[in-house]
C-alpha cells in the first residue's frame, strides 16, 4: 500500500470514528463524491506528496484536501464540520496501516465559499501530514 493510500484510509477511518465529526455529518464521510446523498457531506479531494527524507529516515509529506459540499443554508453546518475536523486531528493520533505511521497531521487551511451553482456551498480543509515508515526514526 502506498503512503497516500494508507493516509487516506486512516484519515477517513479517523474522521468517521470521531464523535464531533459524526455529530455534524453523521455517516456522510466518503472517499469520493456521491450522488443521491443528503447534504452536507465530506469527501476526499486532491492529495499531493513529496519525499521529505532525513538522514536514514524515510519520510513523506502529504497535503490532503477535504471537501464538504452543502446547500447555501448549510453554511453554519459546514463551518461546524470544519471545526470538528480540526479538533479531531488535534486531539487524537491518526492510526495508519503498516508500515506507515503519522508523525503529525494538522489542518493548515480552511475555507468556505460559493460554487458556480449559487445554491451550493463548499467547505475546504487542507490537511498537512508527515509520515514515516515504521522502524525508521526521525
Amino acid at each position: 500500500m502506498s503512503a497516500e493510500a494508507a493516509f487516506q484510509s486512516g484519515l477517513l477511518a479517523h474522521l468517521k470514528a470521531d464523535a464531533g465529526v459524526a455529530a455534524v455529518l453523521g455517516e456522510r464521510v466518503f472517499d469520493l463524491p456521491r450522488s443521491g446523498v443528503r447534504y452536507p457531506f465530506l469527501y476526499l479531494g486532491r492529495v499531493e506528496s513529496d519525499a521529505a527524507d532525513a538522514s536514514e529516515t524515510r519520510l513523506v509529506e502529504l497535503r490532503q484536501t477535504l471537501l464538504i459540499r452543502g446547500r447555501r443554508d448549510d453554511a453554519d453546518t459546514i463551518k461546524q464540520a470544519l471545526g470538528a475536523i480540526r479538533t479531531a486531528l488535534d486531539t487524537a493520533p491518526l492510526t495508519l496501516e503498516p508500515p506507515y505511521q503519522a508523525i503529525h497531521a494538522r489542518v493548515v487551511y480552511a475555507d468556505l465559499f460559493s460554487t458556480s451553482d449559487s445554491r451550493v456551498m463548499q467547505g475546504l480543509a487542507r490537511v498537512r501530514a508527515l509520515l514515516q515508515t515504521q522502524g525508521d526514526r526521525p
